[in-house]
């Protein structure tokens, strides 16, 4: 294993480190000639982030507001990614999860104020509905004081998350200045859609004058535009799948086929071909409001009770249009180019060309419209108590909390063309031309007209012939997670010997996961073309920067209005076909746990070590289908429990080697639980092939010995250098095999549709997989002359892992460069962030996607017109970056996107 740090963050570590050196005398100076110092805004943010990290009692990093209501960004994703060792996807522009140490989003967990915060999504990642991951664009900036990541656990912490666990700390009322005033206003203008929309947020606070009532009440509203115009391919086919029905007279790089060597043919026969080459448009409104809230009560100087709220709404509907080459039959190739591979590559079909059907019924291309009505909802609420009789100290909290989210419903609508086309894919250079330009709308074809009619037996048993147009599912991909929790802590100091501190305590979770499509098939037997729809052309403009060339584009899409109406007017025949049970589970979870904590302190050593049991028990529902006698698909739904028992140990070590100096060290055994569909995905047998494709609900959590080692120098006031060693030594890892049973023989299973017990060989997620990451971060503040300063980081991660391509999501090197400036009313800080690729996931054929490099460069400017009112502006993806996505090879795409720059401004009210 190399470490390489580059060059330019090297130079940025480097420059804190001197600065250190004389940053520390003049600031002590400065203290001198000073009675008080009062340190606010950007400063005041940092220094509480570093007095937060160096009095922890294991290895963490804080981000914190700057003042009531003021983090750095609008989006708390994007604040916690200038952490080291934290990184986010940018695939619709703002992030959304984290990945922590290299570990992928679904390993890591959030909670607020100590307790669980339920989760489900819009449906943007469709492969990964399932997971425990939060998307952190839903919480509002406006709330949070803290976010401390706890990249070490204490035995007293949930357990759950193998990179770490980020816990995000509320406002309270009895904290605040009683009349606390926070509004904030502003416009938001997306420079790729030149549209804007506006955002804004309020908090109020108030406590009596004896501190022992108070409330606090937020609201924030947030809208923003995305039209995300891209490039993709869903599906790469070989050179040798073409020539299998290509006709002799087809050239490959200008050679009849008939004429080539058996070495062109075996390295034409490697290289792959984008053959459903498409160009899309995605349009969506991202429309945000929430609400939260606080009470607390002081019924006596040593008991609090503070009660919270959380309400989120969230509108996400979109439009999406998708035109696409089918070039996957080489009956229709005439000419193909390619570039033979190098180094152990397969090598790329650069251009493919494909004759049109003139005679008969088929189809050589295919245009998508769909419409999605998306919500998101999370309600969460909570009692929290702080009771301190005598020398004890009892906390604890108990409440509720519940989210939904996807498509309800989602309108589905496609075409068919049948003209000739050349299209090919080179890296990020694609070339798309059709026999006629693709703003010809009347070459795109209604599926009736193109491919002809088929005989529909209606549920009456009469007939119909038609063909399938699209389909209206509901509650498509619909998520509902819940959770009834409750935890009880003690703590009371000590002294006996190096023990100064006993913790103990334990936690309990009732919860529940599911989801549901109700499916949908609309069919027509009438002829029209997209010409007859009252299509909008797809602005070109919006492609600019991506490769994109070729008469595929501007091409004709459908809106919202148009794609309901067709549906209306042409859906001749509507099937309802009711609960889709391939798509269908239910996870029943409930999770108790227990622990003890020692905290000690011997001379300079201090830390603490406990361990912590945690007992689960799932119960998985979900459908098993298989074909009975006459051949009939049957399915049946199945209940599966299970239970886990685990004992987590947990020691932290911390050495104060100086008067600024800390060493910590830190082992730790560590759970994270696996994706619900994993548990209760739908199992499907074949007894003619003895094969299946499921779930597994005997699935074990991933677990994980965990080992971290930091050096700490807080050299000066506000400023720091850190860097930190970690180890995840993963088992139990989850991934999809086939699984023939501990014998080899095959799993012995029921097929509840003929009631026979055989063997099977099963591809599901199974344990038994092994992973290790390895890596350290360095990272650092500075406080420089003239009202200047710089934070910056750099983390390098490798994983060991069975499978060549990595672990999700880990990105090799990421580094973080802000430098800022804050003097009297004015503040400015730009920000830059790079993430190297990342394997992204297995797509089509088990096809390895991953993510190319990716940079992100923002800035903001603020001026305070007085203690009360202040102006910011803002900027954020200002290298306009291009998403992209690739299959195994650099040369071969499957997704190129750009979001666009995104620039705000905004005024706040602060009293």
């Amino acid at each position: 294993m190399t470490f390489k740090v580059p060059l330019l963050n090297s130079v940025a570590i480097a420059a804190i480190a001197i600065t250190g050196l004389y940053a520390a005398p003049a600031l002590a100076q400065a203290s001198d000639d000073q009675s008080e110092i009062v340190v606010t805004g950007i400063r005041k943010s940092i220094a509480d982030s570093i007095e937060t990290k160096r009095k922890a009692n294991s290895i963490v990093d804080v981000l914190s507001a700057e003042d009531v209501g003021k983090l750095p960004d609008t989006n708390v994703a994007e604040s916690l990614s200038r952490l080291p060792g934290i990184t986010v996807d940018h695939q619709f522009g703002e992030g959304e999860q984290l990945s922590i140490a290299g570990v992928e989003p679904a390993l890591n967990r959030l909670t607020i104020d100590g307790h669980s915060i339920a989760s489900a999504d819009w449906g943007g990642n469709p492969s990964d509905r399932s997971s425990r991951t939060f998307n952190y664009s839903l919480l509002s900036p406006s709330i949070i004081s803290q976010a401390v990541v706890y990249k070490t656990p204490e035995a007293r912490l949930q357990e759950g998350a193998i990179g770490a666990s980020v816990d995000v700390v509320t406002r309270k009322p009895l904290d605040l200045k009683p009349n606390t005033i926070a509004l904030t206003g502003g416009y938001e203008y997306n420079g790729r859609v030149e549209k804007g929309s506006v955002r804004g947020s309020g908090l109020y606070s108030w406590h009596n004058d004896a501190g022992t009532f108070g409330i606090l009440l937020g609201a924030n509203y947030d809208k923003q535009q995305l039209a995300r115009a891209g490039v993709a391919t869903y599906w790469y086919r070989t050179g040798a799948d073409l020539l299998g029905n290509a006709p002799a007279t087809a050239t490959v790089n200008g050679t009849a086929i008939s004429a080539l060597s058996a070495a062109d043919k075996a390295a034409f026969g490697t290289a792959r071909y984008a053959s459903m080459l498409a160009r899309e448009y995605f349009r969506q409104q991202r429309e945000r409001i929430g609400f939260n809230g606080a009470v607390q009560v002081k019924p006596a100087d040593n008991l609090t009770f503070t009660g919270t709220a959380m309400v989120i709404r969230g509108n996400y509907d979109n439009v999406s249009n998708s035109i696409y080459t089918f070039g996957y039959d080489g009956s229709g190739l005439t000419s193909a180019t390619f570039t033979p591979g190098k180094d152990g590559n397969p090598g790329i079909v650069t251009s493919a060309s494909f004759a049109g059907i003139t005679n008969g019924k088929g189809a050589t291309g295919e245009l998508d419209a769909n419409y999605r009505r998306t919500r998101v909802k999370n309600d969460t609420y909570s009692v929290l108590m702080d009771w301190k009789p005598g020398g004890w100290d009892v906390t604890g909290n108990a409440g509720y909390t519940k989210a939904s989210g996807g498509k309800n419903p989602e309108y589905l609508l496609d075409f068919r063309t049948q003209q000739g086309f050349t299209a090919g894919a080179n890296g990020q250079s694609t070339n798309v031309n059709w026999q006629s330009p693709a703003n010809d709308a009347s070459k795109w074809l209604s599926n009736y007209t193109a491919l002809g009619g088929e005989t529909i037996t209606r549920p009456d048993g009469t007939t119909f012939v038609g063909r399938q147009i699209g389909g209206v599912p509901t509650q498509s991909g619909f998520t509902v997670d819940k959770e009834w929790f409750g935890e009880l802590n003690v703590k009371r100091d000590v002294n006996w010997g190096p023990i100064t501190t006993i913790l103990f305590g334990g936690r309990y979770a009732d919860h529940t996961n599911s989801n549901t499509t109700y499916s949908n098939a609309v069919y027509t037997n009438q002829n029209y073309t997209l010409a007859d729809l009252n299509p909008t052309l797809r602005d070109p403009s919006l492609y600019d920067g991506l490769g994109a060339s070729g008469n595929g584009l501007p091409f004709y899409g459908l809106d919202q209005a148009s794609i309901i109406s067709t549906l209306n007017k042409y859906g001749t025949y509507t099937v309802d076909r009711g609960l889709s049970q391939s798509d269908y589970w239910l996870v029943k979870e409930r999770i108790g746990a227990g622990y003890v904590q020692a905290n000690f302190e011997v001379g300079k050593f201090r830390g603490n070590i406990g361990g912590r049991f945690v007992h689960t028990e799932d119960q998985s529902n979900y459908y098993v289908s298989g074909q009975n006698a006459a051949k009939q698909t049957v399915y049946t739904l199945t209940r599966s429990n299970t239970d886990d028992n685990r004992f987590l140990p947990a020691a932290n070590l911390i050495y104060q080697a100086g008067e600024n100096v800390v060493l910590r060290g830190s082992v730790a055994k560590v759970i994270a639980r696996v994706r619900y569909s994993d548990l209760a995905g739908s199992l499907s047998l074949d007894d003619s092939t003895s094969t299946g494709t499921g779930g597994n609900p005997d699935l074990k959590p991933y677990a994980a010995t965990n080992f971290g080692f930091s050096t700490e120098w807080y050299f000066a006031p506000g400023s720091y250098i850190s860097g930190e060693l970690f180890y995840r030594d993963i088992s139990n890892y989850v991934g999809n095999e086939v699984d023939d049973g501990p014998d080899g023989q095959g799993v012995l299973i029921t097929n509840t549709a003929t009631g026979q017990t055989r063997r099977y060989s099963i591809t599901r997620p199974v344990n038994g997989g092994k992973a290790s990451v390895t890596g350290f971060s360095i990272s650092g503040n500075a406080n420089l002359i003239w009202g200047f300063g710089i934070q910056a980081n750099y983390t390098f991660a490798d994983a060991d892992t069975q499978s060549k391509n990595g672990l999700p999501y880990l990105s090799r090197d990421t580094i973080t460069l802000s430098p800022y400036f804050e003097k009297g009313p004015f503040q400015a800080r730009v920000s830059y962030n790079r993430r190297s690729k990342y394997f992204y996931r297995f797509g089509r054929q088990q096809s390895s996607d991953y993510t190319a490099a990716y940079r992100e460069l923002d800035a903001q400017i603020s001026y305070n017109l007085n203690k009360a009112i202040s102006l910011t502006a803002s900027a954020s993806n200002l290298l306009d970056e291009t998403y992209y996505q690739y299959s195994s090879t650099p040369d071969a795409p499957t997704s190129i996107y750009k979001n666009g720059r995104v620039f705000s401004l905004s005024a706040t009210l602060r009293m």
